[in-house]
């Protein structure tokens, strides 16, 4: 399975307004499908925009370099061009690339947006497998290509 498109913080606050007033929920897999990524500015805004506009940035500029959740791989590498990013994994979970891992520092992230390698790999429940050059990879503990799908 592929990456397919990546949202601004803006497009994917407007795909959930739009998802709500639908009759879905926020983050709803019905609507944010595998393969879709989008950046989080709220956590970390490399501009400053949002800081400077008012809106609410869980690390300000001046706090740059803090790892806090976010990973060390994440602030050396890329806070200084692009907002931590969200991906949802070819079983519907979604997994933050650039937060700490739950067994280390977090993941390398190497590439432009969709032919991005991340690495060691990645376990999310119901799926364990790399994502290399935009591409997850088959589920590493027998699962299927996709996992165990997660339930709707």
């Amino acid at each position: 399975m592929k990456l397919t498109v990546l949202l601004s913080g803006d497009a994917f606050k407007r795909i959930n307004d739009d998802a709500v007033v639908l009759g879905f929920y926020r983050n709803d897999p019905r609507i944010l499908l595998p393969g879709m990524g989008w950046l989080n500015p709220w956590y970390y805004d490399p501009t400053g925009e949002r800081e400077r506009s008012g809106q609410h940035v869980m690390h300000k500029a001046a706090d740059r370099g803090k790892t806090h959740f976010l990973s060390v791989h994440y602030w050396r590498d890329w806070s200084g061009s692009r907002a931590p990013m969200t991906i949802v994994c070819p079983n519907g979970e979604q997994w933050e690339v650039d937060r700490k891992s739950s067994n280390g520092d977090g993941w390398v992230v190497t590439g432009e947006w969709p032919l991005i390698t991340c690495s060691p790999s990645i376990v999310v429940p119901g799926y364990h497998g790399f994502l290399r050059d935009g591409e997850f990879t088959p589920d590493l503990e027998g699962r299927g290509p996709n996992g165990t799908t997660r339930a709707v």
